[in-house]
């Protein structure tokens, strides 16, 4: 009875995510987000570093480059994250990861479709893998239903499996970009099935939050290693440092 339960509730905020996610307030006419939140949210886009999506100041050219990038040029493709990671996007993130709010992954798909590149051939969609004891706890992976909306959404083929996550890390939080990194390590791996059949390919990679980017790095450079031409990592919320802009400070936090 208690895992019918869960379902039915979870079917329900799939079908009715009638509340702001970041307040909590009931939203006018149906909509995601109350006035006051939507305003509130800090939303990216250009103008911003070519290959890491930092926002610059001013627009230097779509093929600008920010210092850090220029120094160490990034595994991925680009970084296309909805809104800056604060603590009003955070909220959306955890409601749907830990709240079973479910039905917010649409409405994250459909902050992302703005970032969709017009050419779309050979584009695949796949997320951040979890771990299945993760799976099992969570009934689902946060990703990969923001990545099955998207796909939904642009027609752009979903595979939900392309990688896999054979270890499992610790929880991330409270870990700076070093151990994160360590965390990670060997995590990540190319599901069999696929060996050969990438070449060529190119991959949006969806994860929740990008923080460090430890995480979604590991997962690049084995799509890389598997022949994938092209990656960009396509996130809800990205975090860059307080006071500057991520270019500004000089420093890549998803390298």
């Amino acid at each position: 009875m208690a895992k019918g339960s869960h379902i039915f509730h979870m079917m329900l905020n799939w079908v009715l995510p009638e509340r702001c996610p970041c307040c909590g307030t009931i939203t006018a006419a149906g909509g995601p987000f109350c006035v006051s939140c939507w305003q509130k949210l800090e939303f990216m886009g250009p103008p911003w570093c070519r290959g890491c999506a930092a926002p610059f100041d001013f627009d230097r050219g779509a093929d600008a480059y920010c210092a850090a990038c220029i120094a160490n040029p990034p595994r991925h493709d680009g970084i296309r994250a909805a809104v800056k990671y604060d603590d009003l996007s955070a909220r959306v993130a955890l409601r749907l990861k830990y709240g079973g709010k479910i039905g917010l992954a649409r409405v994250i798909a459909q902050q992302l479709l703005r970032h969709v590149p017009d050419e779309t051939d050979q584009v695949i969609i796949t997320p951040v893998p979890l771990h299945w004891t993760r799976i099992w706890s969570r009934s689902f992976n946060q990703s990969a239903l923001i990545g099955k909306q998207l796909a939904a959404l642009t027609g752009i083929t979903f595979v939900p499996d392309i990688l896999l996550r054979h270890k499992r890390t610790p929880s991330m939080r409270g870990l700076d970009h070093k151990r994160r990194r360590q965390a990670v390590g060997s995590a990540f791996t190319l599901h069999p099935k696929y060996k050969g059949k990438l070449k060529g390919r190119k991959i949006i990679l969806i994860d929740d939050v990008l923080t460090t980017g430890a995480t979604s790095d590991g997962c690049v450079a084995v799509l890389k290693r598997g022949g994938v031409s092209w990656v960009q990592i396509f996130c809800w919320a990205r975090a860059l440092r307080s006071g500057k802009t991520q270019a500004d400070a000089g420093v890549s936090f998803d390298a």
